[in-house]
C-alpha cells in the first residue's frame, strides 16, 4: 500500500471517529453577531466572506487550551493566503462568566467576559480574533453547540454549516508536529486550504 493511499485511509478513519457531518442549520446562524474586545459588532452572515470557521471556546477547557497552537498556526496561514475565509476564536459570555445568569444584561456579562478572555490571551498566546457572541448564541444541551473546543464551517451568501468539528483539531505543540496530524490536515482539506 503507497505512503498516499494509507495516510488518506488513516485520515478518513480518524475524522470518521472525531468528526461530525454538519448538523442542521436550524439555529439562528444567520443572525449571529457578537462584540469584539473593542466594542466593534461583527454580523457573520455579513462579513464578505466566502467561508468562516468559528471556534468555540472557554477558559475552562483544557483540550480549548492544548489548541491554541493549532488554531495559531491555521489563524497566521488564512491570514497571509486566503483572503476569502476567516477564522473567528467566540465564546458564549454566560457561559465562561462564573455564576452569570440568563437574565444579566448582555453589557454586564460581555464586560465581565471581555476581562476573563484579556487574561486568556495574555496568559495563553492566543492570536485568534475574539467574539463574545450574543443571544441567541448558547453553549447549552439541547443547542447547536453543546461543548468546547467544537469548530463549525461556514459558507456564507447564505450562511450555512457545513462542516463541525468536534474537540481539538490538534493538541500538539511543535509546528512540524501540527502539520502531521491527519486531524488538522482533514480541517484544512474541509476549509478549502488543500487538497488530499
Amino acid at each position: 500500500m503507497g505512503f498516499m493511499k494509507a495516510s488518506l485511509i488513516l485520515t478518513v478513519s480518524l475524522c470518521l471517529i472525531s468528526c461530525a457531518p454538519a448538523k442542521t442549520s436550524h439555529f439562528g446562524e444567520e443572525s449571529w453577531v457578537g462584540l469584539t474586545a473593542s466594542g466593534a459588532e461583527i454580523s457573520f452572515s455579513r462579513l464578505e466572506k466566502e467561508e468562516i470557521a468559528l471556534n468555540v471556546y472557554s477558559p475552562d477547557c483544557v483540550p480549548c487550551w492544548k489548541e491554541i497552537p493549532a488554531l495559531n498556526l491555521l489563524y497566521a496561514e488564512i491570514e497571509t493566503r486566503f483572503p476569502s475565509k476567516a477564522l473567528y476564536m467566540v465564546v458564549d459570555p454566560y457561559q465562561i462568566v462564573p455564576d452569570i445568569t440568563d437574565e444579566r444584561p448582555f453589557g454586564e456579562v460581555y464586560k465581565l467576559a471581555k476581562e476573563r478572555m484579556e487574561n486568556e490571551v495574555k496568559n495563553r498566546k492566543i492570536q485568534v480574533p475574539i467574539v463574545f457572541m450574543k443571544p441567541p448564541f448558547r453553549v447549552k444541551e439541547g443547542g447547536l453547540i453543546t461543548g468546547t473546543p467544537e469548530t463549525m464551517l461556514f459558507v456564507t451568501k447564505p450562511m450555512r454549516l457545513y462542516y463541525n468539528f468536534l474537540g481539538s483539531i490538534s493538541e500538539q505543540t511543535s509546528v512540524d508536529a501540527i502539520r502531521k496530524e491527519a486531524k488538522f490536515n482533514f480541517f484544512r482539506y474541509q476549509f478549502g486550504m488543500e487538497s488530499l
